[in-house]
């Protein structure tokens, strides 16, 4: 049984603030070591629940947060930018299990921990067939596309409501209860290691019950970026469509096509500002 984990870093314990999820102060070093330990979590509960391989996408910013020597040496790691799935870098067709760690709600959602989707300060909204999406509404539709269903999902309580809606299926494990964008009741860094890896071996328990997140073709995307310059970039890409000043749309057959015009956006808009989270 093969598990993909992708492991974001502003839904883990603990992490409150920007300063914490890049940079090279204490702060950040800290949340490293944070976000390392419940991927080892998850790691250790897809081993407990029959797991025979296992990768983990490192999926926050410049993807280069996990500590490589820290982790679980039974699972392989996928590491730095850029890459053609981005966050999803390492899923196969037919992976049985997609774990989501460390990831957050998306952009414009009130007292969830530092929301945004893929780029707070590029993105304003992504949207899926109509649907308003964030990063795990895009990957869990991704995975669906070649098969996999997203089992377990960590993270605020604000990103589990979000997650009821589109992935009922899924195992949720909460390790932090939003206050505003910038503040969070936590669980301690021990009690949410235990509760993921809990979360994992029972996910793994359940996965006859897990489902697919399909979208039937042809599948449209629109982007509602915060500037029109980033439409204007946007706009650039083939096959691009522009709704107005701030929009543009993508029309494409299946998820991987689709995939492939997100990424070229979401970099070339994120050359224009700090990067993506």
């Amino acid at each position: 049984m093969k598990v993909f984990i992708s492991v974001d870093i502003e839904g883990i314990a603990g992490v409150v603030h920007w300063d914490e999820t890049r940079g090279e102060g204490e702060e950040f070093q800290r949340a490293r070591r944070w976000m390392t330990g419940e991927a080892n979590a998850a790691v250790r509960g897809a081993f407990a629940g029959g797991a025979d391989e296992v990768v983990v996408n490192d999926s926050h910013g410049q993807q280069r947060n996990l500590l490589a020597e820290e982790l679980d040496p039974r699972a392989r790691l996928v590491r730095g930018r850029l890459k053609p799935m981005m966050m999803m870098e390492g899923i196969t067709p037919g992976t049985d299990a997609i774990f989501l760690v460390g990831y957050h709600a998306r952009a414009g959602t009130g007292q969830a921990i530092l929301n945004h989707t893929f780029s707070g300060k590029s993105i304003y909204q992504l949207s899926l067939n109509g649907r308003v999406v964030g990063e795990v509404g895009y990957n869990a539709a991704l995975a669906g596309s070649l098969g996999s269903p997203v089992a377990l999902v960590s993270g605020d309580d604000v990103l589990s409501r979000e997650v009821d809606l589109l992935l009922p299926w899924a195992e949720r494990v909460v390790v932090k209860r939003g206050v505003s964008s910038w503040a969070a009741e936590n669980l301690s860094p021990q009690i949410s290691c235990e509760r993921i890896y809990q979360g994992a071996a029972r996910a793994l328990a359940g996965l006859s019950e897990m489902q697919l997140y399909q979208l039937p073709g042809p599948i449209n995307m629109e982007i509602t970026f915060q500037r029109p310059i980033l439409a204007d970039l946007a706009a650039w890409v083939p096959t691009a469509r522009r709704v107005d000043g701030t929009t543009v749309a993508f029309a494409a057959e299946n998820m991987m096509e689709i995939n492939r015009a997100w990424v070229t956006v979401i970099n070339l808009v994120s050359s224009q500002t700090d990067g993506y989270g």
